[in-house]
């Protein structure tokens, strides 16, 4: 029986946990922090977990652990990558990454640093901790726009895109020594290249430093009028489609460069004239991706195929040697929510009218009824996702479009029915 210890088992985290826990693995659950952002906490079943704790001193932590004696540790989520990879160093674990480039994993300046000294193309860069110091960078830059953001977050948490000084100086303002929503403080601001083109998600899993590609996602995003980031539209690649081989050859070498070694990889990689460059690389798992989705689209996501790394690595191994990417049986978008205008959050009209769309699959809600919403403003914000999945693309879209139509006439809002 396979003890598995999950850090922060939160997003996709809690799906790769609950595969774990049907596989028949025993589980023991670490929160990284007691200040975890409660938006986390959704959906999180503590139930099958054998024990959990919270995390104060790492001392404390691997007592914890000598008793529980684990065989895998592993992140569910970003904010617990750090400690997953102490806990597997201290421990000498074999399914595990690279520990001299643990930080790099983390922290979006070194993470580009790190693979610039290997050679391979990425955004120029800078790091600073006052606004003298980022108003040279600009300057010598030269060109806007500039993306001014976190050294540390997830989920575009922080990202703004300037389109002027004026717009970069507010941005360091807005993020300089506040605290982020994986709870770390932002003690220095990350300036850089902007880079123009198509943003795609390359995700894999890794076992003995062999990666396995289970997901290839063209990302459509929208910028605030605030300049922050939101997510529109998540859409799978089939293996034929440009620019799939060129985007996971590139991944390839970044996953090896950093490290990873174990388990997953969720790659942002911008896709620019001049070929794929990183935006920035997790170890953990699709912080969007639902089993059941990947069940009717590629057979195997990034999700099972994770645990059938821990599970049944042989089986793992003889997908690793078919040397195969992977089928697309079907099209499929998660569609995220954008909320226009304040109001009562209330489901039963959208999700009546959500049913009768011809591609419409599940749909995940982040807020409750009668909760209040205010017009999203960031990731954070989104109210939730629509999972449509169907033969034909054009069905989908035609499905995506209404959805739009829905929320800007305020649908799920109650006051403005």
């Amino acid at each position: 029986m396979i003890r598995v210890v999950v850090v922060d088992g939160f997003s996709s985290g809690k799906f790769l946990a609950k595969k774990l826990h049907e596989d028949g693995c025993v589980l023991f659950h670490i929160a990284s922090s007691p200040d975890i952002d409660g938006y986390y906490y959704v959906g999180f079943d503590s139930a099958i977990y054998e024990r959990s704790i919270v995390h104060t001193q790492t001392t404390c932590t691997l007592l914890e652990l000598t008793h529980f004696d684990p065989d895998i540790i592993i992140a569910g989520a970003e904010s617990g990558v750090l400690l997953a990879d102490v806990l597997n160093e201290q421990l000498g674990l074999d399914y595990a990454n690279v520990f001299s480039r643990s930080l790099a994993l983390r922290n979006k300046y070194q993470m580009i640093q790190c693979i610039t000294e290997a050679g391979l193309p990425a955004p120029a860069q800078c790091a600073v901790d006052t606004w003298r110091d980022g108003k040279m960078w600009v300057a010598a830059h030269g060109k806007y726009p500039v993306v001014v953001k976190p050294l540390e977050s997830a989920g575009a948490d922080g990202v703004y895109i300037c389109r002027d000084l004026a717009a970069c100086k507010g941005a360091f303002k807005a993020l300089m020594g506040t605290r982020n929503k994986l709870n770390l403080d932002n003690s220095q601001v990350l300036f850089q290249e902007y880079l123009a083109g198509t943003e795609y998600v390359v995700n894999m899993v890794s076992l003995h430093g062999h990666p396995l590609v289970t997901e290839v996602v063209k990302y459509t995003k929208r910028v605030l009028e605030t300049g922050s980031i939101v997510y529109d539209i998540d859409q799978l690649l089939a293996c034929t489609d440009a620019p799939y081989a060129e985007l996971v050859a590139y991944t390839r070498e970044v996953v090896t460069c950093l490290g990873i070694r174990n388990g997953p990889s969720h790659a942002e990689v911008m896709y620019t004239e001049d070929g794929p460059k990183l935006v920035e690389i997790a170890a953990r798992t699709d912080g969007i991706l639902r089993p059941g989705v990947s069940a009717l689209t590629t057979g195997l996501g990034q999700i099972d195929a994770c645990a059938l790394s821990i599970t049944r690595p042989l089986e793992f191994e003889q997908l690793l040697a078919s040397n195969q990417d992977y089928a697309l049986f079907k099209h499929t978008y998660n569609v995220c929510l954008i909320n226009c205008t304040e109001g009562v959050f209330c489901d039963e009209a959208f999700v009546q009218q959500l049913r009768t769309l011809a591609s419409f699959f599940e749909v995940v809600f982040y807020v409750k009824n009668g909760q209040r919403i205010a017009p999203t403003r960031d990731v954070f914000s989104q109210p939730g996702t629509v999972y449509l999945i169907h033969d034909d693309l054009a069905q989908i879209e035609a499905d995506y479009a209404r959805i739009r139509e829905m929320e800007a006439a305020g649908i799920y809002l109650q006051e403005s029915q």
